[in-house]
């Protein structure tokens, strides 16, 4: 039990530093790199200047890109790892299995729809 209480652990905070870097990462691309181009006030040009020549926009680009293919199949280990919780609930508050199907069947499918768009970058 205590190992895998620490496996979890591990696993959760590996996954909150991916979403981190994705969140990140996800800035620098949408927010700080335009301002390089496009800020009046002249520190704020500097600022971000020099953050983003750190790495190259497709660096970054990189770097928001594995965070996120990190973030999801943690993802999925993590509800692998909590299935029977997950399961246990439903079956404690939902009392018709066919409805119960419908609702894996449906999460199945957001978890497909949210891994298609990750087929397209590679």
């Amino acid at each position: 039990m205590k190992n895998r209480l620490t496996t979890n652990i591990i696993i959760d905070l590996v996954m909150f530093v991916a979403m981190v870097v994705t969140s990140v990462s996800g800035i620098v691309i949408r927010i700080i790199a335009p301002l390089r181009r496009t800020a009046e006030l002249e520190w704020v040009r500097e600022a971000a200047t020099s953050f983003f020549e750190l790495w190259s926009r497709r660096t970054w680009a990189h770097i928001h890109l594995w965070a996120g293919v990190a973030v999801m199949v943690l993802l999925v280990v993590h509800l692998a790892l909590h299935w029977q919780m997950i399961d246990a609930y439903f079956k404690k508050h939902i009392a018709s299995r066919s409805l119960r199907t419908t609702l894996y069947l449906v999460l199945l499918l957001l978890l497909v729809i949210s891994v298609i768009p990750w087929l397209w970058a590679f």
